[in-house]
C-alpha cells in the first residue's frame, strides 16, 4: 500500500510539474484569452478549442475543458473572486493538485459466500430458473429509470430528477428536463425541486434575476 501511494504521489508531482511548466505572463494573454493564475496560463475564453475529451479515467468539472499540453482541466471562463470548489460529475471528486476529476474511491467488494456442497445441495442449480424482476421495478420509489445514452439498449440508471444536476426535472436522455452543467457562463449550479439554479457565475458574467442563467457583462 505504501508503494502504491508513493507511486501515485510521484505521478502527481510529475503531472503538476508538466502542467505548471512553460510559464507565461498576464501581459502575454490575447484579447480572446484570460489569465489563469493557478496554472500560470493564458486560457481561451469559452474553453479549449474543439472541447477535447479527457483521457480515460479522468473528467473535467462543469464548464471546464481538458487541455492536452497541460494535462489538466482549465476553466472555460475567468473564475470569480474566491471561487467555490469546482463541481465534478456524480461519482467523481476534484483533485486540486492535479486539476482534474478522478473517480471517487470505492471500498473493496467482499467475496460472496460459496454454497456448500452436499446431498441436498450438489453445488449446481436444479429446477426452473428464477425469473429476474423487471428493470423498471429495480428503481426505488421516488427515482426515475433514465436510459443511458450510448450503451446497450435497455441499460438505465436510477436518478432523483428533483436534484440530479445532469437530468434536472426529467431524464435528459429522453428529451426531458435540463442539464444544469451546460448553462453557459455558470461556475456553480444546483438542481432544486427539479429546476436548475445558478449559484455563482464565472468572470465576465452576471447572475440573472431568476438565478437560472448567467448574462454576459
Amino acid at each position: 500500500m505504501r508503494f502504491s501511494f508513493a507511486a501515485f504521489a510521484l505521478v502527481a508531482l510529475a503531472q503538476l510539474a508538466s502542467a505548471t511548466g512553460n510559464h507565461s505572463k498576464p501581459q502575454d494573454c490575447k484579447k480572446n484569452e484570460f489569465w489563469y493564475g493557478d496554472r500560470n496560463s493564458c486560457v481561451p475564453n469559452g474553453g479549449t478549442p474543439g472541447k477535447p475529451t479527457p483521457p480515460k479515467g479522468v473528467q473535467c468539472p462543469t464548464n471546464w475543458s481538458w487541455n492536452g499540453p497541460k494535462t489538466c482541466c482549465l476553466p472555460n471562463n475567468k473564475p470569480p473572486p474566491k471561487p467555490p470548489v469546482p463541481q465534478c460529475p456524480k461519482g467523481w471528486v476534484w483533485w486540486p493538485i492535479l486539476h482534474k476529476c478522478l473517480p471517487v474511491p470505492k471500498p473493496p467488494t467482499p467475496h460472496p459466500p460459496q454454497p456448500s456442497k452436499g446431498p441436498h445441495n450438489p453445488g449446481h442449480p436444479h429446477g426452473p430458473k428464477k425469473r429476474e424482476p423487471s428493470r423498471i421495478t429495480l428503481c426505488p420509489s421516488g427515482l426515475d429509470a433514465c436510459p443511458i445514452s450510448g450503451l446497450i439498449a435497455g441499460d438505465y440508471e436510477c436518478l432523483d430528477t428533483s436534484t440530479e444536476l445532469e437530468s434536472c426535472g426529467g431524464c435528459v436522455s429522453q428529451g426531458k428536463g435540463q442539464d444544469c452543467t451546460s448553462i453557459e457562463g455558470a461556475w456553480n449550479v444546483g438542481c432544486e425541486r427539479g429546476s436548475c439554479l445558478v449559484y455563482t457565475c464565472a468572470g465576465g458574467f452576471q447572475l440573472s434575476s431568476d438565478r437560472k442563467s448567467c448574462l454576459p457583462l
